[in-house]
């Protein structure tokens, strides 16, 4: 079994981030300034702070510049590589695109719009006590509706995933931190597009897929109004 701290950590930073294309401009999401430093390193320093080094970043729109940017890592104290997309295969074909650098035999997956106060080390051991097949994080919110939520049931286990409804219920949503075994990638194919959340998930219904609550804070800058209450909140949480 790998030790939390030799664990990859795979970002999902390929988006095109066509809601905040008025406020970046030519800028990829992943670089969108908080104060003076991109969202991305925020995150970065969140899971080295955890103690995980071993990092692959999933790019495509605006990938030079990222790269440009983070280098290897070293300077973060992390060690990243980096896969393309060359066109958009969805948050699924993006992970099956990393196969080949993945090397631990449980794997982190974190959207790189979303920060979220996830104990990482916590939630591996979660994991592996329970032998699932994949456990994601569940931030919990007052209002799901935005976002649609969770259904679980004995020992956290996920057994459906609800719409969203509009109604202002609270409970606890996908976080967009996942841990999942490595062979999960057997069942997505290649040069395919593929939904992580619409296709890979409800699939894994189950079959060992696990809810791991958090109440830590939890935002994705995926729209302007979030986006503008990240600048505001992550810099007090974690100072750069």
């Amino acid at each position: 079994m790998n030790s939390p701290g030799t664990v990859n950590v795979l970002i999902l930073a390929g988006g095109l981030g066509t809601r905040l294309g008025e406020i970046l401009g030519d800028l990829p999401k992943a670089l969108a300034p908080i104060r003076s430093k991109p969202f991305l390193e925020y995150l970065l320093k969140f899971i080295s702070h955890q103690g995980f080094r071993d990092v692959i970043i999933s790019l495509g729109y605006g990938s030079n510049a990222i790269k440009e940017y983070l280098g290897d890592g070293s300077s973060i104290g992390l060690s990243i590589e980096y896969t393309l997309e060359k066109e958009l295969f969805g948050t699924g074909g993006a992970m099956k695109l990393s196969e080949p650098i993945i090397e631990s035999e449980d794997f982190f997956v974190i959207n790189g719009d979303t920060y979220f106060e996830v104990d990482l080390n916590e939630m591996f051991r979660f994991h592996k006590n329970r032998n699932a097949f994949a456990t994601m994080a569940l931030a919990y919110k007052e209002d799901t509706g935005r976002y649609g939520g969770t259904i679980f049931g004995n020992d956290n286990e996920i057994v459906a995933f609800a719409e969203k409804s509009g109604d202002g219920r609270a409970g606890y949503i996908n976080g967009g931190t996942y841990l999942f075994r490595k062979d999960v990638l057997d069942s997505i194919p290649e040069n395919t597009v593929c939904s992580l959340e619409k296709e890979i998930l409800p699939f894994l219904v189950g079959k060992g897929l696990y809810g791991f609550p958090v109440k830590g804070y939890f935002i994705d800058i995926g729209i302007p109004d979030d986006y503008e209450k990240a600048k505001r909140e992550i810099p007090l949480r974690r100072p750069l």
